[in-house]
C-alpha cells in the first residue's frame, strides 16, 4: 500500500488495495493531507455515498482556517498564495488594522486572507466553494457582501 505523508488513496478514497479505504488525517488525496475536521467529514460523507451506490467520488476540499492572534481575528481559505497564478487584490488599511486579500482565478474567488475584520469570511468561503463567477461583483467584491451582493441580482 503505497504511503507518503498518509495513506495514499484515490477519489473514490480507496488504497490500492481491494476493500481498503482511508479519509481524514491518515489520507492522502491528490498529493493533499489535510489534518483537520471538515475535509475530514466531506471525505465520510463521499464515502459512505460511494460505499451505498459506488457513484460518488471525493475532488479534494476548500480548507478555511479562521482563529484569533493576539486578539486579531485571521481568516484564511483556498489558494491564497495564487499557486494557480491567480491575479492578487490586496487592500489594506493600517489605521483601521485590517488587510485583505483576494486571489481571482478565471472569473472566480480562489483564495481569500482576512486580517482584523472578518465578518464576510463565510461569504468569501461560499464563494470560493461554490466557484461562482465574481465578474458582475469584481469592482466592489474587496469591500465585503453589504456592497458587493445587490450588484450580483
Amino acid at each position: 500500500m503505497p504511503v507518503n505523508r498518509g495513506i495514499v488513496v484515490d477519489d473514490r478514497l480507496r488504497s490500492d488495495i481491494q476493500n481498503v479505504y482511508a479519509l481524514g488525517e491518515c489520507a492522502e488525496h491528490r498529493g493533499t493531507c489535510y489534518g483537520l475536521v471538515e475535509p475530514a467529514y466531506e471525505q465520510a460523507k463521499v464515502l459512505a455515498a460511494h460505499l451505498a451506490d459506488g457513484m460518488v467520488d471525493y475532488s479534494g476540499s476548500v480548507v478555511a482556517t479562521n482563529l484569533k492572534v493576539s486578539g486579531v481575528s485571521v481568516f484564511s481559505a483556498g489558494d491564497f498564495l495564487a499557486a494557480d497564478n491567480g491575479e492578487i487584490l490586496v487592500f489594506n488599511d493600517e489605521r483601521r488594522g485590517t488587510y485583505k486579500k483576494l486571489v481571482v482565478a478565471d472569473g472566480r474567488l480562489s483564495g481569500v486572507v482576512l486580517v482584523g475584520d472578518t465578518q464576510d469570511a463565510l461569504w468569501y468561503l461560499d464563494l470560493i466553494r461554490t466557484t461562482a463567477s465574481i465578474e458582475a461583483i469584481r469592482g466592489d467584491i474587496m469591500f465585503g457582501r453589504a456592497i458587493a451582493q445587490p450588484k450580483a441580482a
